[in-house]
């Protein structure tokens, strides 16, 4: 049997990002209560009330990591910010959170073809930092 290997902290970083708006919709749309199923009457919800509590466990959950991924999404913007890097914070939330491609950052910011992946690298790592803390400059290689 394959060894399966641990994700890294910065993919699990990408990852996040890549599912940030996903991560919204579901704490949005997640059905964790009876009154939100329609004709509830015509069920044993009574049957389910198990899964929805696991529902609303996971809900929960993704809530509370949200709303740690904004605060260091904050913190970061606000330290690039400071250091007049604001272009590098603006290339991870245009791909990450507007959903833009690398060209279109790069027509807004008029760089060379690579600097928004290049951007988008170094400001997932340093929100890598953000989001785990030790853990995320223990992983990194040497």
């Amino acid at each position: 049997m394959a060894e399966q290997t641990e994700m890294t902290v910065i993919e699990k970083t990408y990852l996040y990002l890549e599912n940030y708006n996903e991560m919204q919709r579901y704490i949005a749309e997640a059905v964790s209560e009876v009154a939100q199923v329609e004709n509830a009457d015509l069920y044993n919800i009574s049957a389910e009330r198990a899964f929805l509590k696991s529902i609303r466990e996971c809900k929960a959950e993704t809530v509370i990591l949200l709303e740690h991924i904004n605060k260091a999404l904050d913190a970061l913007e606000k330290e690039t910010a400071a250091a007049g890097e604001e272009y590098r914070f603006d290339a991870l939330r245009m791909k990450y959170i507007e959903g833009k491609t690398y060209e279109d950052i790069r027509k807004k910011w008029n760089c060379g073809k690579n600097a928004p992946k290049q951007w988008c690298k170094t400001m997932i790592e340093r929100l890598s930092v953000k989001i785990f803390g030790a853990k995320a400059i223990e992983n990194r290689a040497v």
